[in-house]
């Protein structure tokens, strides 16, 4: 007896702007012929996954193009009074989900799951039915960030604080073998990511001269002190040695380089991306994926949208370097 087709099931998780990088590993799959029966997603991992279950992956890719600085600002709804969030998270979601075919969840071709986070009781909620947009733009809500969603009596937030990487709720929808996507793992510390665009801030008043004169200064009080209190010689070395110590370092600390705080959305998303990596990793133990694609994204910033096209191509790259795993997967 043939063994039964194996139903694939996609997990694509959170990670802001670097989460763009799932639309090039959609497009490998799909050069590869490999179409998901089942799709989960996690904040850019839900926006991805709809536009891909409607069918509208190239519209998404062709929109994420288009989008600079500018652009990313015109579609900020900033929130004056700051209640619940900085930006409303109205504008992003009804520029790009305006006009679709398909208006509710239940009606996509492709079945599809959102996640999210009730903010008052820390559930995990599943969103299967109901708008496609509510249901995007309240897995997508940053706490702090962008305002919470109040869908069926609850407010809900973003889904990575409970499932960054949603790989059991496919399980759940039926899958047999799940391919997740994770672009939060690559990440460079954010201080470490600066480190490149800073530049060694040297005081005017401890340059090598000065420096030199320290030295000589430091001598001079080891003499004068030898002869007024009479230090034995075992006694100078000793004071001499802290001498250079202390000299040296001063020298690494002049040198080092001054890195300016992180911004405030940059220190907001950093401390999320902590949390998640944390919580992903004792969720991705108990329920694996089969094939665990991620992308390297490091270098992308996960508030830098105006690299999406760049997210894209090293989704794409990542997906064909994996593609003989997947193949095995599939066909295993």
């Amino acid at each position: 007896m043939n063994a039964p087709e194996p139903v694939i099931g996609l997990a694509l998780g959170s990670g802001a702007a670097k989460g763009f990088a799932h639309i090039g590993v959609l497009k490998v799959l799909d050069e590869m012929g490999i179409r998901p029966q089942v799709i989960a997603g996690t904040s850019m991992g839900a926006f991805v996954g709809a536009a891909y279950s409607a069918g509208c992956l190239d519209k998404l890719e062709e929109w994420v193009g288009l989008l600079d600085n500018w652009r990313v600002f015109s579609l900020l709804d900033i929130n004056w009074s700051l209640s619940g969030g900085v930006i409303g998270g109205i504008k992003p979601f009804r520029a790009f989900f305006e006009g679709f075919e398909f208006e509710n969840i239940e009606d996509l071709p492709i079945p599809f799951t959102a996640v999210a986070t009730d903010l008052h009781s820390g559930q995990e909620i599943w969103l299967q039915q109901g708008s496609l947009q509510d249901a995007v733009s309240a897995s997508c809500s940053i706490p702090g960030l962008l305002s919470p969603k109040a869908l069926s009596g609850r407010w809900l937030v973003d889904g990575a604080v409970v499932n960054p990487v949603p790989v059991d709720v496919c399980r759940a929808m039926g899958a047999t073998r799940v391919i997740a996507v994770d672009v939060t793992e690559d990440g460079a510390p954010l201080l470490q990511r600066e480190q490149g665009e800073v530049k060694s801030v040297v005081s005017e008043k401890t340059g090598p001269d000065e420096l030199s004169e320290l030295e000589s200064e430091s001598s001079e009080m080891a003499r004068v002190t030898r002869e007024e209190k009479g230090i034995s010689g075992n006694g100078l070395t000793r004071l001499l040695e802290q001498g250079k110590e202390q000299l040296t370092q001063f020298r690494e600390l002049r040198n080092r380089p001054r890195v300016s705080p992180p911004g405030m959305f940059d220190t907001m998303h950093q401390a999320m991306d902590i949390l998640e990596r944390r919580h992903k990793r004792t969720k991705m133990a108990g329920s694996p994926p089969d094939v665990l694609i991620m992308p390297k994204v490091g270098e992308i910033s996960g508030m830098e949208y105006a690299r999406a096209t760049e997210a894209v191509e090293l989704g794409e790259r990542e997906a064909w370097r994996v593609r003989t795993w997947i193949e095995d997967m599939v066909t295993g």
